[in-house]
């Protein structure tokens, strides 16, 4: 009995895409500028719609997520935060795929950069508020771009003598592939 309703459902959507869904939307409203005209006596007040500026083309129209519209794909880090508050609910949650429209290796590299700019502290306000009366404790490190949280890994006193010291894990392994406009190579240990 549920595969005619999955079917016509996806028949359903697939004719809403071709048509553009044009009738069964709400008109969008348009910003209205208020002019004020006397004449004599009269006073008459009226809204007049004002002409929407285009909006910009993407660089490439065919990508599949709007990252990779704008051609964005390897450009940002963790510290692009008006980037990544995009995809952030109020309470400092990611926004579900569905939502955002990204595809799934850059929801996944979003959801890690945003991590790291919690823990970095770039995002303050994006978080949920504490119980009234709750005193946070202070953090042991501040290792926020580590891939592991400061809870769960434990640090590494003695690293070694300075020739073979043990490396660190640092950043994440999926933003490895990130352009870097400095001569450094990127380490991701240190």
């Amino acid at each position: 009995m549920a595969a005619p309703s999955l079917l016509r459902g996806g028949l359903r959507r697939l004719f809403a895409g071709l048509w553009g869904n044009g009738w069964a939307s709400p008109p969008t409203r348009a910003l209205r500028e208020v002019v004020e005209v006397t004449e004599g006596n009269t006073t008459t007040i009226e809204g007049k719609i004002i002409e929407d500026a285009e909006t910009p083309t993407p660089p490439n129209p065919s990508g599949q997520c709007p990252i990779c519209r704008w051609n964005l794909k390897h450009k940002y880090d963790y510290v692009d935060v008006l980037l990544l508050s995009q995809f952030i609910r109020s309470d400092g949650g990611m926004l579900p795929r569905r939502i955002t429209g990204l595809c799934l290796e850059e929801h996944k590299k979003i959801a890690v950069c945003v991590q790291m700019a919690h823990r970095a502290g770039l995002l303050p306000n994006h978080r949920p508020p504490l119980p009234e009366g709750h005193i946070p404790k202070k953090p042991k490190l501040n290792r926020y771009l580590t891939r592991w949280s400061v809870r769960s890994a434990k640090p590494i006193w003695k690293r070694g003598p300075k020739w073979c010291k043990i490396p660190m894990p640092v950043g994440h392994p999926l933003l490895k592939d990130n352009v870097k406009y400095t001569h450094k190579p990127l380490y991701l240990n240190h």
